[in-house]
């Protein structure tokens, strides 16, 4: 099967639909993954760069972009290491406060019954996360 690694400005650029061209070009390419002709690859780190793209720089609300990534990431072809963790983060992402990378650290936390050592009170939010710095 043939295979791409996915950058964040074609995830933006397909979110945003803000360069005709581009979104244009990037749905394409998604709906060749939807129809399982390609496979995505999807780096954790692209998923984080996207949060952090489309919130502070396009100022998307952070429950939409978490809807917009959780469908992505769900896609059939999409490749994702730990998508059901990456899914967790986004739905905490969306409803909290936290930053992303805070809340995929919640999601793992939560998953392997790991605690977190932080100093970042935000982390007592979460009644499935044990905070230990000892």
């Amino acid at each position: 099967m043939d295979k791409r690694l996915v950058d964040t400005n074609l995830i933006v650029r397909y979110v945003e639909q803000d360069h005709d061209h581009h979104t244009e070009i990037a749905a394409r390419l998604f709906e060749k993954c939807d129809r399982g002709e390609i496979i995505l690859v999807l780096l954790p780190a692209v998923v984080a760069e996207c949060v952090f793209v489309l919130e502070s720089i396009y100022g998307r609300e952070r429950q939409k972009i978490a809807d917009a990534l959780t469908s992505f990431i769900e896609s059939p072809g999409i490749q994702l290491a730990e998508t059901a963790i990456h899914a967790d983060a986004l739905r905490r992402y969306g409803k909290g406060k936290l930053h992303f990378v805070d809340c995929m650290l919640a999601a793992v936390a939560a998953a392997g019954d790991i605690p977190v050592a932080t100093f970042d009170a935000g982390f007592k939010k979460f009644s499935d996360v044990r905070v230990e710095l000892g």
